[in-house]
């Protein structure tokens, strides 16, 4: 397999050479945006030799009625958007070939008013999304290896739903790390809650036992817990015991910006410890997303929420097609990187 650079001053013009050379069928490597490439540049893989010209197409006969049943056979669907657009996203986004290829025949397998419309389907088709609000007759533990936000979002969850008027009881395993149980508590405060804490699976299942004086069964629990080593069996195993004592539903928290492959392992580490969704954080800080679709896919996890700002009062998301397609189909401007690396140089 061979590589070749193609460079025009837009995307439809770099699309159209490359087409013009490679075929339909080529395979988008890397696309770059911007002054220092002069427009647009793509590098595409391509097998055997170039064609200098593309090959005449004889149009296809329409068939005939007999072939078909007596049925017209459905015209493809007009796109409003330009599918270098599409081929852009899935390269920029790192998403792996085979899942890019699924996206993109879903995407263009319907009418969509713009990019982000048909992506949302596409998504649809391919993932699962369930929010958060749904399925809490057991309680939530936030689960995932160290630094991934669980303790901001386990505060965003009990957020939320106090001003919904929920009656919230926050937990947190994480003692060992005083600044984290700090952190909770210092949020909790500011909620008029309180923390409670377990050093161990038998002291979680007790305090799930005791009743809280003056009050009756929460409307949601909230368990907080200390970062895993997903590839350190000693810490997976204990991790069982809490799942087990607690009757918790485990939900995988991960940040945005990962490796695909790396959050892929991750999050079927998890699946097969019991987590069935997943909140996907940090996506303020990435700029491409596809470790949260790979950890989807991996793990067959719905997505169920969606971090965009480490601040407690900006809660999460719920994660929707449309919500995720949109994120996706926003990349960074050339003007905005170059406009960041001029402010960091003065």
């Amino acid at each position: 397999m061979r590589l070749k650079t193609y460079t025009a001053k837009t995307m439809k013009a770099a699309m159209a050479r490359v087409r013009e050379e490679l075929g339909p069928d080529a395979v988008i490597i890397n696309i770059d945006q911007g002054k220092r490439v002069g427009g647009v540049r793509i590098t595409a893989a391509y097998e055997g030799t170039l064609r200098k010209r593309p090959a005449p197409r004889t149009p296809k006969p329409e068939p005939s009625p007999a072939a078909t049943g007596g049925r017209k056979a459905k015209p493809r669907p007009p796109q409003a958007f330009d599918m270098a657009d599409l081929t852009a996203v899935m390269s920029h986004q790192g998403i792996p070939y085979d899942m890019a290829m699924r996206l993109q025949t879903a995407a263009t397998s319907v009418e969509a008013d713009s990019l982000a419309d048909a992506l949302s389907v596409a998504l649809e088709t391919c993932f699962t999304f369930e929010p958060l609000t749904a399925h809490r007759d057991r309680p939530l533990m936030l689960v995932g290896p160290p630094g991934a936000g669980k303790t901001v979002s386990a505060a965003k969850i009990a957020a939320e739903a106090v001003m919904n008027g929920e009656d919230v009881r926050i937990i947190t395993t994480d003692i060992i790390k005083s600044t984290g149980l700090e952190q909770l508590e210092k949020f909790a405060h500011l909620m008029n809650q309180r923390v409670e804490t377990a050093a161990s699976p038998r002291e979680l299942k007790a305090v799930l036992r005791t009743a809280r004086a003056g009050k009756g069964k929460p409307d949601l629990v909230i368990i907080d817990t200390c970062g895993i080593n997903p590839y350190a069996v000693e810490e997976l195993e204990e991790f069982a015991h809490f799942v087990r004592e607690a009757n918790a539903e485990p939900v995988l928290v991960l940040p945005a910006g990962l490796d695909p492959m790396e959050s892929a392992d991750i999050a079927e580490i998890f699946a097969s410890m019991g987590a069935r969704r997943m909140i996907a954080t940090r996506l303020d800080t990435a700029r491409r997303f596809a470790g949260i679709l790979t950890a989807a896919q991996a793990g067959r996890l719905s997505l169920a929420g969606l971090g965009r700002s480490p601040y407690v009062a900006q809660q999460l998301e719920s994660a929707t097609p449309l919500l995720l397609a949109r994120i996706l189909a926003a990349l960074p401007r050339a003007k905005t990187r170059i406009h960041a690396r001029k402010r960091a140089a003065q």
